[in-house]
């Protein structure tokens, strides 16, 4: 009678085991809720799997300014071959994509920042110098500017060449979600 008892406890436990390991594992797999960031008045939301850089990763740009980087992998700072590209682009693996907004201070020309398009998408500018500065690195990029009100900014898209329609579509989106406060202001005049 104790054995039996002593089995059936057993096979209770194991039981109750297993459901925790499948509760753990849908746990794991399930979606995790995006996450915004903000900076300079900017804010992004971040599809799941995107990290937001902690820290500048253009230090020695004065004018413009970088607002932010994400990407599906955390962006380092590392020393590039430009100042106003980040180093991240090293990084960028082949199914990866990288985001970089950059601020033009007060003052700056609004000639060449057309106001903000209803979406933003592959058709907008084209490859900027970046694959100059990192010559190593693999990637296709998108390089365009825009105006949200009196804010002018850079933006560079960058994809790993064997990013998927899924990545890209995530990468425009957060383009597209960018919230710009109009209250805040560049408080560093641009550059001639």
């Amino acid at each position: 009678m104790a054995t039996i008892r002593i089995a059936a406890l057993l096979a209770a436990l194991a039981l109750a085991g297993c459901g925790a390991d499948a509760e753990r594992e849908a746990v794991a797999q399930s979606p995790q809720p995006p996450r915004t960031h903000e900076a300079r008045g900017v804010t992004v939301t971040l599809p799941p799997g995107w990290h937001a850089a902690t820290e500048s990763l253009t230090p020695a740009l004065t004018e413009p300014r970088e607002v932010l980087v994400v990407a599906t992998f955390p962006p380092q700072r590392r020393d590039g071959g430009c100042a106003h590209v980040a180093g991240a682009l090293r990084d960028v693996g082949p199914r990866d994509a990288l985001v970089t907004l950059l601020e033009r201070g007060y003052g700056s020309d609004p000639r060449g920042f057309p106001q903000r398009p209803e979406r933003f998408g592959p058709e907008l500018g084209g490859p900027s110098e970046a694959s100059q500065c990192e010559p190593g690195a693999r990637f296709d990029d998108h390089w365009f500017t825009f105006a949200d009100g009196a804010r002018h900014f850079h933006v560079l898209v960058a994809f790993g060449p064997e990013a998927g329609a899924a990545t890209r579509a995530e990468a425009w989106g957060v383009v597209d979600g960018l919230r710009v406060a109009p209250e805040v202001r560049p408080d560093w005049q641009a550059e001639p």
